[in-house]
């Protein structure tokens, strides 16, 4: 068989992938067969089998390359000035974006394969990894605000990356469930919510103030 450029192979990977991702959103993951994928992609089965080894392999690359995609948001938000820009910048990227109708399929796919990785070593790693990286990235992000104030310096930056994280899941998992919720509305409501937590520090420090002058 003849050999085929990188770019070439980089598209054809791309093109399968993309095939996949249709198939898993539109009859699931376990509902999907390889010949699904082969159809969908009009590429023989031949030209599949020679990037992957099957649907398990598939998967493997989609819930990767997500984690590479969702890594440079992360940093992108990392690279504000301040904690409140980058949790709004987390906000728009990530809850927000959730109303992107490619956002909510690829995220009815993750519910699925949440759940498959409670049985399967290979996939859970992948997305052990998809929870790890954001949270010692969110965890560093909260501990530089502590130090120059922009965050309570009782907060615990692990535990808050946890829960950061628990929101966009919990949501994405409500939105599996009951897709005409709205994302715009919780989105406000998010940012609302860490507004609020970020407003307690000064708060505190005027009614300190006023106290001390009565």
């Amino acid at each position: 068989m003849p050999r085929i450029g990188a770019a070439r192979a980089a598209a054809r990977r791309r093109q399968i992938i993309d095939a996949a991702l249709a198939c898993f959103a539109r009859r699931g993951f376990h509902k999907t067969t390889m010949q699904d994928v082969v159809r969908r992609s009009g590429l023989s089965p031949g030209a599949i089998y020679c990037h992957f080894s099957g649907k398990q392999d598939i998967i493997l690359a989609v819930v990767a390359e997500r984690r590479r995609r969702e890594t440079a948001l992360l940093q992108r938000a990392a690279t504000q000035q301040t904690l409140a820009a980058g949790l709004d910048r987390l906000v728009a990227d990530f809850i927000a974006a959730l109303a992107a109708p490619e956002e909510r399929a690829w995220r009815r796919l993750a519910v699925q394969l949440w759940a498959e990785s409670l049985h399967d070593r290979r996939l859970l790693g992948e997305v052990r990894r998809g929870v790890d990286i954001p949270r010692r990235r969110l965890a560093a992000l909260i501990d530089r605000a502590r130090a120059t104030g922009g965050a309570p310096q009782g907060l615990d930056p692990d535990a808050a990356a946890r829960v950061l994280i628990a929101c966009y899941q919990g949501l994405a998992l409500q939105l599996s469930w009951e897709p005409g919720i709205d994302v715009a509305a919780c989105a406000a409501a998010l940012r609302g919510l860490l507004r609020l937590d970020r407003e307690r520090p000064r708060t505190r420090r005027r009614a300190e103030k006023s106290a001390a002058r009565r």
